[in-house]
């Protein structure tokens, strides 16, 4: 009898490999003409590893989720065909597929690394006395050290990559599939994650299928390579070094990076001169801009938790030139990103300066002269200040995108300028097509694919021609033809008289660099030996902060009048304002009643709409007006305070242990809960792009109002791709299957719990009580 999950033992035997049939593989995506994957036919036997490889665009990506049989869970198509893994569906055995995405942190599902790789654990239903061993054998396995109580944020690219490969481990899958694991790694931390891999992968007989676009570095672990061409078809399969022999260059010529075959040239590419471009404006070889002395820290609080200050750069000094390119290497973590934000005015820096050359910096008066002495540093420029002189191609290239079509896009920092419509649209056109994205030009930047859109970043970056362009990672992703498209783009631009600085692994575009500088990570200082205080709020659980919260729902049923609301509103603040007391030794925490205050900040935007609607519709009764948007600012305050410590991972501990809800909903409520964390991060990210796009709304209520509401848009359409990868992560790791769950935390009550629900009560009486009371 065959053992369903919910039988998972914790000392269950590590499964070997199995064989994986793939029989006419038809893929079409929603909104597509042509399938992705046409009848593709693909047998590996147990224990085989192989090496998938193709161009941009070929299927690869899609092969893997296919294999895993998650081809539907984010995406909607046409799918026929089979896929089988030892002769059952792949997710018939929960586990039996491990897939680690091309992005590690998309796949994050815990605010602490432990919790993630528990989580498909938790989806077997083992129990969790049984858990705690196996988390730290698969944590032990990829060779994470540190405590499983880290967050997953404070990881680098190498030990994010390790963490995705223990929560596919840990459930001892039978086949393991990568996708492309080591693009956004430095050289040495990429091959301490193919030595892990290759040593799991040896150690448990697994079948292995990586997808890569540069071959070497895999050749030796592999022994098959399999090729697919642009329209997914297999056109090469065998030995991996005798299907190069025979098809090297033809695969060179598609786009492939065969080992020994020379680096492309960047693409030779004339572009007109932009109308007013900043670019060209510092003589050649002149410096654009210096940092000296430059600090930077990062400041990241958890939900409830102590804050945490990392050092990213610490005293670093950089020069970027006109018409010269440098290139930042390092170890992924060092501060390159970091750096090079300061250099461009996009981060303030803690501690240091930054100079712009006179001739692009914005005067403080109509006397150039005169002003030198007071100019302000460019952290401190207006948008279109910025955005003359500074571009940015970010590595999350799907935040760069600010158009509604693809030549929208690169259109919009030209026209924010005041350029000539007619050139600038030559100029776009012009890069569209070198960057093979001509024919994409009316269509939407947001369903590009992830290497489109970092090319499209790229075109929207130099179109006005700017004089400092700023890349980050911008070749990853891309095969050999889009490389030189890519490496031929910033050519032009330091052509032009711009001085280029990019962060990159890629040994490529540092040959073409003329100067190449290489960024070490700062000692972090030591820990605080003093602890920080923990606010009363930190100190409640889940369920007693939200029904605290949501004890104020019959107040718009009890309060009729202005003076109603206010005195509720006054308990209210009193009870939250205790709340924030953090009693005890140690640090005084910081941030607390701002975090409050930014948190309603958005809700006094609704309190002035209603009370406005009021005013109007109550015959212009000031008093009906004020009673209105009290009794809202009452529904919102005590979230306002609440939120702040409001953990969804142990929300969802309580809900699913405490009140026994359906576990299916609870996961998915709560792992969007927890992506809410990232939202700041991304907010600051879309704000920043806007600023150096130069549609950043620099002053005005209204036109900030409005622009809020536009990134507002721009980050729930963030969040639903967030929400994409997030869902096929969870459900590669048996969450779609999961017919009953555990749980790897408890779900405690405490003494502080039934105060909190006590003051959530007490509000309550105070409405009825003002009610009685006060006219």
């Amino acid at each position: 009898m065959e053992r369903g999950p919910e039988h998972v033992d914790a000392e269950a035997p590590v499964r070997s490999g199995a064989d994986v049939r793939v029989a006419g593989l038809t893929w079409r995506p929603f909104g597509r003409s042509r399938p992705v994957l046409d009848r593709l036919d693909l047998t590996l036997e147990p224990g085989e590893r192989v090496l998938l490889a193709g161009p941009s665009g070929s299927g690869k990506s899609t092969l893997l989720r296919a294999v895993a049989g998650l081809l539907l869970t984010a995406d909607a198509g046409d799918l026929s065909g089979t896929v089988t893994v030892d002769g059952h569906e792949p997710q018939a055995v929960p586990g039996s597929v491990g897939l680690v995405l091309q992005d590690p942190g998309a796949g994050v599902v815990a605010s602490s690394i432990g919790r993630d790789v528990a989580f498909g654990l938790e989806n077997v239903s083992m129990p969790r006395a049984a858990m705690p061993p196996r988390v730290a054998a698969a944590l032990r396995e990829v060779g994470l050290t540190m405590s499983p109580d880290s967050p997953p944020a404070t990881l680098s690219g190498g030990e994010s990559q390790r963490l995705a490969l223990a929560g596919a481990l840990v459930m001892e899958p039978s086949v393991l599939l990568l996708d492309e694991p080591t693009a956004m790694l430095d050289a040495a931390t990429a091959a301490d994650v193919r030595s892990v891999v290759a040593d799991v992968v040896a150690r448990r007989g697994l079948t292995l299928v990586v997808v890569e676009h540069r071959l070497d570095g895999w050749l030796d672990l592999v022994d098959r390579l399999v090729v697919l061409d642009a329209s997914g078809a297999v056109v090469a399969d065998g030995e991996p070094r005798q299907v190069l022999v025979e098809h090297g260059e033809s695969l060179a010529a598609q786009g492939i990076w065969v080992p020994g075959v020379p680096d492309p040239q960047p693409l030779a590419l004339a572009l007109d001169p932009a109308p007013d471009a900043a670019a060209g404006r510092v003589p050649h070889g002149r410096v654009v801009a210096a940092a000296s002395g430059v600090r930077v820290e990062h400041r990241s609080r958890r939900l409830g938790g102590p804050s945490r200050t990392t050092l990213a750069v610490d005293g670093a000094d950089l020069e970027a030139r006109a018409g010269r390119s440098v290139a930042l290497v390092g170890p992924s973590g060092a501060g390159k990103s970091s750096l090079m934000s300061a250099l461009g005015g996009l981060t303030a820096p803690t501690r240091g300066t930054v100079d712009v050359a006179l001739p692009l910096t914005p005067a403080e008066t109509g006397d150039r002269a005169a002003a030198r002495d007071r100019l302000a540093p460019p952290d401190e420029w207006s948008s279109t200040d910025l955005a003359r002189v500074v571009a940015w191609v970010p590595q999350r290239a799907a935040t760069a995108l600010v158009g509604r079509t693809v030549r929208d896009d690169v259109l919009t920092t030209p026209l924010a300028l005041g350029q000539d419509p007619a050139v600038a649209g030559r100029r776009a056109d012009a890069l569209l097509a070198a960057l093979g994205l001509a024919h994409l030009a009316g269509a939407d930047p947001r369903q590009l694919s992830g290497g489109e859109q970092r090319r499209l970043a790229m075109a929207s970056a130099v179109a006005h021609g700017p004089a400092l362009v700023l890349a980050d990672e911008p070749t990853v992703g891309q095969d050999r033809l889009t490389w030189a498209a890519v490496s031929g783009v910033l050519a032009a631009a330091r052509d032009e008289g711009a001085a280029v600085v990019v962060t990159t692994h890629d040994p490529g575009v540092v040959d073409d660099a003329d100067r190449v500088v290489r960024v070490t990570a700062p000692a972090q200082p030591p820990p605080d030996p003093e602890p920080e205080r923990r606010p009363v709020l930190a100190r409640v659980g889940p369920l007693a902060l939200l029904g605290a919260a949501l004890c104020v729902l019959p107040l718009p049923a009890l309060l009729d009048t202005w003076r109603q609301g206010l005195a509720v509103l006054a308990v209210e603040l009193v009870l939250g304002l205790v709340g924030l007391i953090a009693p005890g030794a140690g640090r005084a925490p910081q941030g607390r009643l701002r975090g409050v205050l930014a948190r309603l900040a958005p809700a006094a935007v609704a309190v002035l709409g209603v009370a406005w609607s009021a005013w109007l519709l109550g015959g212009r009764d000031l008093e009906v007006a004020s009673g209105a948007a009290l009794r809202v600012l009452c529904l919102l305050v005590p979230s306002a305070f609440v939120v702040g410590f409001l953990d969804p991972e142990a929300l969802g501990d309580h809900l699913a242990q405490r009140l026994r809800l359906p576990a299916r909903p609870v996961v998915a409520a709560t792992a969007a809960l927890q992506r809410l964390q990232s939202f700041d991060a991304l907010w600051v990210e879309l704000m920043t792009t806007r600023r150096v796009r130069g549609i950043r709304a620099d002053r005005g209520p209204v036109a900030r109002g409005r622009e809020a509401v536009v990134v507002t848009g721009g980050l729930l359409v963030g969040a639903l791709g967030q929400a994409s990868a997030l869902a096929l992560a969870m459900d590669a790791r048996g969450f779609a299957e999961a017919r009953r769950r555990s749980w790897a935390g408890p779900a405690p009550w405490r003494l502080p719990d039934t105060l909190a629900l006590g003051a959530g009560v007490l509000v309550i009486v105070a409405a009825v009580a003002a009610r009685l009371l006060l006219p």
